[in-house]
């Protein structure tokens, strides 16, 4: 009889034994599940074929971040620079990556629907924006940028066959300073390396993000003739298109 219960109670703890350890590894896979970032899309083969016109598709990567230290570093750059948190969708937190610059982009939807706070992180700064949507005459869209001090730095329209038009690119001066700090930090980090495309015309080679961007602009300066072929539709459309003059100025890298 002694003998059946020392059996049975070691079964038992084994049967325990294994429960635990089944229960364990359900919450260690919930907790990575929760902590990672989850893919939303991928096209690698973008990620080397990078098209010369700006209103291509040069996202090649977006991720939805999860809860982890990633996410807390953003969420406080939007924090510190004066962004409304309870009106961001904090969850729905997403992460770009361009095949065109090194520059990481962050959208945080808000409340509005037509509204989006927008991050560009570069070497560890951030810059943080508003990304606006609004109808416009007739069936077009009118999409926008401004800094969070309400000065605009850039808009255009969208017509219902996805062309362009109505451009305006303003001077900021918050645009401005961020642009100078990040092209001077990859001046120094890209030292001694030799630039891509060096006897290209490249148009971040610009004195300027604004004058950057108008020479992206220029083959599609006759309004709507440049057809958008990328897979961003929301407020974060006109932020992924500057993305790529972030950093423009003389000797940098193409």
């Amino acid at each position: 009889m002694k003998k059946f219960l020392s059996g049975a109670l070691v079964l038992t703890g084994i049967i325990l034994l294994a429960i635990y350890g089944c229960d364990k590894e359900d919450e260690i896979q919930y907790l990575e599940d929760q902590t990672s970032n989850s893919l939303v899309y991928e096209d690698l083969s973008l990620k080397d074929e990078v098209s010369p016109n700006f209103y291509d598709n040069h996202i090649f990567r977006i991720e939805q971040l999860g809860d982890n230290q990633e996410r807390r570093e953003v969420e406080a750059a939007a924090r510190e620079n004066g962004v409304d948190m309870d009106c961001l969708q904090l969850n729905q937190l997403n992460k770009f990556y361009f095949n065109h610059t090194g520059v990481r982009m962050y959208s945080i939807p808000t409340n509005d629907p037509e509204q989006t706070v927008i991050l560009y992180e570069s070497h560890g700064l951030y810059q943080v924006s508003m990304a606006e949507i609004r109808p416009a005459s007739g069936q077009r869209m009118q999409y926008s940028l401004r800094t969070l001090d309400d000065q605009p730095f850039y808009s255009f329209q969208l017509d219902e066959e996805y062309r362009i038009g109505e451009f305006v690119v303003s001077d900021n001066e918050t645009i401005n300073s961020f642009n100078n700090e990040i092209y001077f930090l990859t001046l120094e980090t890209s030292h001694g390396k030799s630039a891509q495309n060096e006897d290209a015309a490249c148009c971040r080679k610009e004195s300027s993000w604004k004058a950057c961007l108008h020479c992206s602009l220029d083959a599609c300066n006759s309004s709507w003739v440049c057809r958008l072929t990328g897979i961003v539709a929301g407020p974060e459309l006109a932020a992924a298109l500057a993305a790529s003059c972030i950093g423009a100025g003389p000797d940098t890298w193409c």
